[in-house]
């Protein structure tokens, strides 16, 4: 992985970022219109399960992707335009396909935790449908109470 600029500039308006740290995750903002830049993996880190990729980056959402022109601040190729939409939720944000890190103009981070906790409710609903069907399936590896049952225990993981 090449090492992270000292001060990437903004892909919007070309000032320099700060470096901030958000749960114990340093992230790059701007302090002119406040975007930021995730590196991959730190919008999981930083912002938690609704806005991890893992969750609202599917076929469901729509996940089309088409050219942009801005240019990421990590690595300078440009970005992609990501439209994600669920439930009546929408946000176009913009990714890079080389380093694939995430940036967000100013409202999008609350736009896509918004979606990514309608999602999150989603998983865990399927994931309780799942487990009652295959409950009533009477196999009692799945039940709560057997003792390594490897799918009870991958279901148990949705569970709050």
């Amino acid at each position: 992985m090449a090492a992270k600029p000292s001060t990437p500039n903004c892909p919007r308006c070309k000032t320099p970022m700060q470096e901030i740290v958000h749960q114990n995750t340093f992230l790059d903002r701007c302090p002119r219109c406040t975007g930021v830049f995730f590196d991959q993996g730190e919008m999981f880190s930083a912002l938690g399960a609704t806005a991890d990729p893992g969750v609202w980056d599917s076929a469901e959402t729509g996940g089309v992707t088409r050219p942009g022109e801005t240019p990421c601040p990590r690595c300078g190729s440009h970005m992609l335009l990501q439209s994600v939409k669920y439930g009546g939720d929408d946000v176009e944000i913009d990714r890079c396909g080389q380093c694939n890190g995430i940036w967000l103009d100013a409202t999008e981070a609350d736009r896509i935790m918004t979606i990514g906790g309608k999602l999150l409710e989603k998983m865990r609903g399927d994931a309780e449908k799942a487990r009652k069907e295959l409950e009533s399936m009477g196999d009692d590896v799945l039940r709560p109470k057997a003792t390594g049952g490897i799918l009870y225990k991958f279901l148990a993981l949705f569970r709050k």
